[in-house]
């Protein structure tokens, strides 16, 4: 069956998303122009997804419709990485997981996760709560992000740690040449 893109709260222009695709509350999803969402992605909270944004087959965004990712311009998300956007508390302060009625759960953090423009996580990288991706981040393959991200840097490991500076100018003046082709109705 094919995805209802009338259930969005927002659905730009050249937007797919595949068949196998979970967005468990479309409501609170609004997409940008320009995307594609692969098979077998899941999510199940809030997200805003900005222009020329790629989610990659597998992935999963997760947190509940109180907590939100925001995928700024050209962020992207490679095969099977995770972000945690809302979480449980595991420390003992009660019971955990959405099976348990309210009275007996301990605290859940609600957050929002942010990938600003130009971030990447490459292929099966998982990402904490309440962490940003500076503009033009990239995480490397299996790494584990759980603070926040300087801009232009590559960072690698668990958790993952910057190893070198990201030049970008050439990146950030073909997104210039884009944005004043379109605009031109090239």
């Amino acid at each position: 069956m094919a995805f209802d893109y009338s259930r969005l709260a927002h659905c730009g222009v050249d937007v797919r998303i595949a068949d196998t695709a979970v967005i468990r509350y479309p409501e609170c999803v609004s997409v940008g122009d320009h995307v594609a969402i692969a098979d077998f992605v899941v999510i199940t909270t809030a997200m805003d997804i900005g222009e020329y944004v790629h989610i990659s087959p597998h992935c999963s965004i997760i947190g509940s419709r109180h907590s939100k990712c925001v995928m700024h311009p050209f962020a992207g998300l490679a095969a099977g990485c995770r972000i945690v956007c809302g979480s449980d508390d595991y420390l003992g302060s009660g019971l955990t997981n959405p099976t348990v009625p309210a009275k007996f759960r301990g605290d859940v953090r609600f957050t929002t996760v942010t990938l600003e423009r130009h971030a990447l996580m490459g292929t099966n990288c998982v990402c904490h709560p309440g962490v940003t991706l500076g503009e033009g981040a990239v995480v490397g393959s299996c790494s584990l992000v759980t603070k926040d991200l300087a801009p232009w840097m590559l960072y690698v490991g668990t958790p993952a740690r910057p190893i070198r500076a990201r030049p970008h100018e050439r990146m950030l003046a073909l997104e210039a040449q884009l944005r004043q082709e379109t605009a031109h109705g090239k």
